[in-house]
């Protein structure tokens, strides 16, 4: 049923529109809806969020190795095994930070040189059989060492084992390895006197 006017006739239209404005403004602008409103959108961004968290970023899959050493390594291994015959402990791959103790008053200073060795190794270290006292240092330097960032980890390698004066034994990797030659590094590394 339409209103009438006072007079008896019926509303105009643009008397009829300005109602519903006021009507519409009154309700848009009241503090439920715009709660209301505000709720709803925070819920999208929400849902948003939870529907498409982690698209678009590669997955990371792990597999075992099959062997934690090259076939270089490998071979090394086998003829260092050889040639020290069960008088010293091989441990391969072992993390500077497992073998370096950091000492400073200074954490910041601390800190920095952990992070600096705790993600590097060397290739093989010579320890007691039992006690596991570390004996020597042993890196296989092959090919990768001749790169300028291989060849800078290489001077800081050196820079540590002479800051702790101990031994560390350089070896240029290759296909096969003269026993005696071996022999006369590990002694002279060592410091064994015939």
């Amino acid at each position: 049923m339409l209103r009438r006017n006072p007079d008896g006739s019926r509303l105009s239209a643009p008397y009829l529109s300005d109602i519903y404005r006021r009507y519409v403004e009154t309700l848009l602008l009241s503090p439920v809806t715009i709660g209301l409103g505000s709720l709803f959108v925070i819920g999208c961004i929400i849902l948003l969020i939870w529907v498409f968290r982690g698209s678009g970023q590669p997955r990371v899959y792990l597999s075992m190795v099959e062997n934690i050493l090259t076939p270089a390594e490998q071979s090394f291994y086998e003829q260092l095994d050889a040639v020290i015959d069960g008088r010293l402990q091989i441990l391969c791959k072992v993390r500077l930070a497992d073998l370096f103790e950091i000492e400073s008053k200074n954490a910041d200073e601390r800190n920095r040189l952990f992070r600096r060795i705790s993600s590097k190794h060397v290739d093989f270290v010579l320890t007691e059989p039992e006690q596991l006292v570390p004996r020597l240092a042993i890196e296989l330097d092959d090919s990768s060492h001749d790169s300028r960032e291989r060849r800078e980890r290489d001077e800081f390698l050196d820079e540590l084992f002479e800051t702790v004066r101990f031994p560390l034994l350089r070896i240029k990797a290759t296909t096969t390895y003269s026993r005696r030659a071996l022999v006369e590094a590990l002694e002279e590394a060592l410091g064994v006197r015939r």
